[in-house]
């Protein structure tokens, strides 16, 4: 179990290289991140963008390596490049670039060619909080902007397969609300109710679940003993599953710029982990993303997915 997104940094050293491709690579933040990543010797990058840029920008920071570079100034023939080199086994990771986001994943449900594996695709985000003694997996504050209560579902199996990835056999899923109660008026809680009964009828062997509660309810042990809150969940939760992307979304960039949190994140679903942060990320945050999905890619490799 991870206690800081941080820790992501000795895990990797015991991993072998994953190969990496990154769309659009001339930014100078992301090939930032993939030096500080390829110095830690857990990444192969394959740069595909405008030759001329990223060579300008590795000489100007002194980057040491001759990385593999694609020159292509077409966003999406760049795509298709980095699409065809996943199906056909050549790289491991997909790194969003200086590119729109919208014309990247088009490129991945592409029916002809793009390398979608689950039914949908979801971002998780992975935020440690001075203070608070274990990390927190939030999802989807980037992809589903409305989830339905079956996409939730495929968000919250989605969100355990990362956290397996990462060692943890049982983890414990939150459905985030304003309360901890079913409430007509409150659509949230309907949903959590549903899936709660879903589950209930259908038990998982790997992960426990249950909701509606406060956030509060879900993270603070002190919280869920004042309310009489009785609940393997409550207090403890690794997982926390928001009605909708604007939650998730608050939740993620409140932690990091409000409260020194640290992040990481990557797009779930796909035949392999797709880094895709914001321009507003630190460069750390898109290293511990690089690191995050090198992690998540071995031990997807190693569970046979």
């Amino acid at each position: 179990m991870l206690k800081s997104v941080g820790d992501l940094v000795n895990i990797v050293k015991t991993i072998h290289p994953k190969r990496i491709a990154v769309v659009f690579a001339h930014d100078e933040f992301v090939i930032d991140a993939v030096h500080e990543a390829a110095k830690l010797g857990v990444i192969k990058p394959i740069l595909i963008g405008d030759q001329q840029m990223i060579n300008s920008i590795i000489r100007e920071k002194g980057c040491q390596g001759s990385p593999d570079i694609i020159h292509c100034i077409d966003p999406e023939e760049a795509t298709k490049i980095a699409m065809d080199l996943v199906n056909k086994g050549d790289v491991d990771i997909v790194m969003k670039g200086l590119i729109d986001t919208k014309i990247l994943l088009k490129g991945v449900v592409n029916k002809d060619y793009g390398i979608r594996l689950y039914p949908l695709l979801s971002h998780v985000g992975l935020v440690s909080i001075p203070g608070h003694p274990r990390v927190l997996f939030a999802s989807d504050g980037a992809m589903n902007i409305q989830p339905s209560v079956e996409e939730k579902r495929l968000i919250i199996e989605n969100a355990v397969l990362l956290a397996h990835s990462l060692g943890y056999s049982m983890p414990k899923v939150g459905l985030v609300s304003s309360v901890e109660k079913v409430n007509p008026k409150i659509q949230s809680t309907v949903d959590a109710g549903e899936i709660v009964q879903y589950y209930q009828a259908n038990p998982p062997k790997d992960f426990l679940i249950d909701g509606p509660f406060a956030i509060d309810n879900l993270v603070s042990l002190e919280s869920v003993k004042h309310k009489g809150i009785q609940s393997p969940v409550a207090g403890e939760c690794d997982i926390l599953i928001f009605p909708n992307l604007d939650g998730g979304n608050i939740f993620y960039k409140t932690t990091v710029f409000l409260a020194n949190g640290i992040s990481a994140g990557i797009i779930i679903g796909a035949k392999v982990p797709i880094v895709l942060t914001s321009r507003a990320d630190s460069s750390q945050a898109k290293l511990y993303s690089i690191l995050l999905a090198v992690v998540n890619q071995d031990g997807l490799l190693i569970a046979g997915h």
